[in-house]
């Protein structure tokens, strides 16, 4: 048994020292030309391997597991992680290897048996076309599934042994015969599981296996039963979960006959005749030559074929979902409730604070924000948990602050920032998600070959705008602030100013071509759109100036201070006009020009009258996308208008978060309007969560400073607001709780506040 290694004094039983391999069973992608191949049933491979430990008290095992596709683990039968999907990185460079604590499972001096159920996940994903153009195998990295394991266990006395993944595994086909990270998994409970092949060893990713560390692991957070079941029509039931969120659904059936197709259709909204609505979490379509340009809805659909078992529960472990409701099909008896169980998944970060006021609305929306955020946080931070999955800079960007209000992102964000490194390494670009999986919108440096407003990576080009390239800087300096990280400053500081470096070269007068913008605003997304790109670029170099201060690169400092001089400068003369007049004076330019500093010190006061004009003549409601929305709720408060931004947070119709849960929303939309989110948008989008950042920061009054470093410095100033007579709540810091107390009496707020040694308190964030 090559696979157990031991130390020296050990007897016959031992094994030799040998490193583990990556191995899979007898399963083997299509040709890639082979489109209808990828969606013919095979079946997921499983691989075992059976050991004996000696008879001597075990003092530790760990097990450490690395895969790129999804992997269902077992010691002794006994399932070892709640959910089955390992993290996601660019697999050309870097796989995470995890370690799970197995002691209990390890049973000594006897025979003991490992086993890995292997499912696609990122690493196979189907030939998808999302939204009808990205194949996202064209740029991922592809393979077989695969593992790549050791299990190392140490004894009382002092021997340690290993056992490893090679081809002494044995392997066997699995019941799943479809499983896929975006339409869900097909399982065939009449299939036998026979060990009857061996292991074999396989190339496995390119890029290099390095340990996880304390980067969280995804796991089942929460769980809750069915709120109702509604028959539709013979055999087709409608199950309310209660609340949308991400995960998988755990499923108790009956009298299934053998042979017979259960279908379960996830989704987040139901159509007018009680039906779900699949649509919002579309992944995309599927195309085939031989079948015509389009034969098929890419919707969430998991589907089991019964054995004739009376009573039977069907988990889909190989995908997850985002849904709400769940429509049942196929002949089995009438389900109830408790038949459903909704398995919530998540990336296990730490709670770090605590919220809750006198307004039960804003403790509604509150809650929403979080369960969209959690949802979103699955190895990556998605956009939708559902029809795209992907780790967007913008959306970073945009919320990052609002989910370090609420959870340790330390390790999470750490990993996030060395997948966007990893992605820059060769070109020394930015790309707009990480991983990389092909869109280049609006790129900050297309090529020859690539259209003006192409969003496809053409050519090479893989660089993103520069609205979504300025999540790296952003995430740094989130894990200065919150974390007190440099060693993350050292890390990503070269990799910036090679970024700027380019940028700079190609656009040496700063003339940058229009970025993404502030997507999906409601008055002007595409207006000013150049107007966008000069403020994320003027943000991008005044970051990495600051990071140079951090490392007493005094002279890079200057320098770069001096180019944002010139942008700044460029900005004014290409959109500032007379009168405080930003563009055309949409809300969202005002807000760029003044959030950004970029306007003459003369024009602020006239140009923030003109935004508080705007939001005045449109009743008090916002018209902005996903980063003017974040900065307008910070910039009014600290300058005397938290009123305002309360009137505008708590707005009751279009566009607004109480628009949201006043049409029954559980989880933030991608778009303020209703009707664009119930056919094509998704009900499960974080990048409007910049509100859950207002809360704690404003109406509670908790705020870290621009400046702190590990939360060392911190302004406590809640704003009483119409509506709210008190809140209550704490922030947890590397130096302690930060608590906050408040109410009015008799119209004079009094308030109580605890900041815990090493905290000081410092002024506003934003002058």
């Amino acid at each position: 048994m090559k696979a157990i290694l031991a130390a020296a004094s050990l007897c016959a039983a031992s094994f030799a020292s040998l490193a583990s391999e990556w191995i899979a069973g007898s399963y083997e992608p299509p040709a890639e030309s082979d489109t209808a191949a990828f969606f013919a049933p095979a079946r997921n491979d499983v691989v075992m391997r059976d050991f004996r430990t000696r008879d001597v008290a075990i003092a530790r095992a760990v097990w450490r597991v690395a895969a790129p596709g999804m992997r269902d683990l077992f010691v002794n039968g006994e399932r070892v992680s709640s959910t089955s999907l390992p993290p996601l990185t660019p697999y050309r460079k870097r796989i995470l290897e995890e370690s799970f604590d197995v002691t209990a499972q390890v049973r000594k001096g006897t025979g003991n048996t490992l086993r890995v159920e292997l499912g696609n996940g990122w690493y196979n994903l189907l030939p998808l076309r999302m939204w009808y153009v990205y194949n996202l195998r064209e740029h991922m990295a592809t393979g077989t599934p695969c593992v790549k394991a050791t299990l190392e266990i140490a004894y009382a006395d002092g021997v340690r042994e290993t056992v490893q993944t090679d081809e002494s595994w044995r392997a066997a086909q699995g019941r799943v015969i479809h499983n896929s990270i975006y339409l869900g998994v097909v399982e065939d409970r009449r299939l036998h599981v026979d060990f009857n092949g061996r292991a074999r060893v396989v190339k496995g990713p390119e890029g290099k296996v390095v340990a996880a560390g304390a980067f969280p692991k995804v796991v089942v957070y929460d769980s809750w039963h069915a709120k109702s079941v509604t028959q539709l029509s013979n055999d087709v039931w409608l199950v309310d979960m209660g609340v949308n969120a991400a995960g998988t659904l755990r499923a108790k059936l009956r009298g299934v006959p053998r042979g017979e197709k259960v279908r379960l259709r996830q989704g987040e909204r139901i159509w007018p005749d009680g039906t779900v609505n699949v649509m919002t979490a579309v992944a995309g379509q599927i195309k085939d030559p031989g079948r015509g340009p389009l034969f098929a809805i890419a919707e969430q659909r998991d589907s089991v074929i019964g054995d004739g078992s009376p009573e039977f529960t069907f988990e889909p472990r190989f995908t997850f979902h985002v849904f709400r409701y769940v429509q049942v099909e196929g002949r089995c008896a009438a389900p109830r409730p408790e038949d459903f169980e909704m398995c919530a998944w998540s990336a296990d970060v730490r709670e770090r604070s605590h919220f809750t006021c006198s307004n039960e609305k804003l403790n509604l929306l509150h809650d929403v924000c979080r369960r969209t955020f959690r949802s979103n946080l699955q190895s990556v931070q998605s956009d939708c948990p559902g029809r795209e999955k992907l780790g967007y800079g913008g959306d970073i960007a945009c919320t990052a602050d609002a989910f370090w209000m609420n959870y340790d992102m330390a390790e999470f964000y750490r990993k996030t920032l060395r997948d966007f490194l990893d992605e820059a390494e060769d070109d020394g670009l930015f790309t707009e998600t990480a991983p990389f999986v092909g869109i280049a919108s609006k790129s900050i440096y297309p090529s020859a070959r690539q259209k003006p407003n192409s969003m496809i990576a053409q050519g090479g080009t893989r660089a993103g705008s520069i609205g979504w390239a300025v999540c790296v800087p952003v995430l740094v300096d989130s894990l200065v602030r919150y974390d007190g990280d440099l060693d993350s400053v050292r890390l990503a500081y070269p990799a910036l100013v090679r970024y700027i470096d380019l940028v700079a070269k190609r656009y040496p007068s700063n003339d940058l071509p229009e970025c993404l913008g502030d997507h999906v605003a409601v008055a002007g997304e595409k207006h000013y759109w150049k107007l966008t790109s000069l403020a994320h670029w003027h943000q991008f170099v005044t970051l990495t100036a600051k990071f140079a201060r951090l490392l007493e690169k005094t002279d890079d400092a200057g320098k770069l201070m001096e180019l944002a001089g010139r942008i700044a400068a460029r900005f004014r003369a290409d959109h500032v006009h007379g009168g405080g007049k930003v563009g055309s004076g949409l809300q969202g330019e005002q807000l760029f020009a003044l959030y950004h500093g970029l306007l003459e010190p003369g024009d602020v006061p006239a140009a923030y009258e003109l935004l508080k004009q705007d939001i005045h003549a449109h009743g008090d409601a916002l018209t902005t996308g996903i980063f003017a929305t974040m900065y307008l709720l910070e910039y009014l408060p600290l300058h005397g208008d938290a009123a305002l931004a309360a009137r505008v947070a708590m707005h009751r119709g279009f566009p607004g978060w109480f628009n949201m849960l006043d049409c029954g929303a559980t989880t933030l939309w991608q778009q303020w309007s209703e009707e664009k989110c119930k056919s094509v948008s998704s009900n499960c989008h974080p990048m409007f969560g910049s509100v859950d950042e207002w809360l704690m920061r404003h109406v509670l009054g908790i705020s870290v400073c621009d400046d702190a470093v590990g939360c060392d410095k911190v302004r406590i100033d809640p704003k009483p607001i119409p509506g709210v007579t008190s809140a209550s709540g704490w922030l947890d810091t590397p130096k302690g709780r930060i608590s906050v107390s408040w109410k009015v009496v008799d119209g004079k707020i009094e308030v109580d506040s605890h900041l815990p040694d090493g905290v000081m308190r410092g002024s506003e964030r934003r002058k």
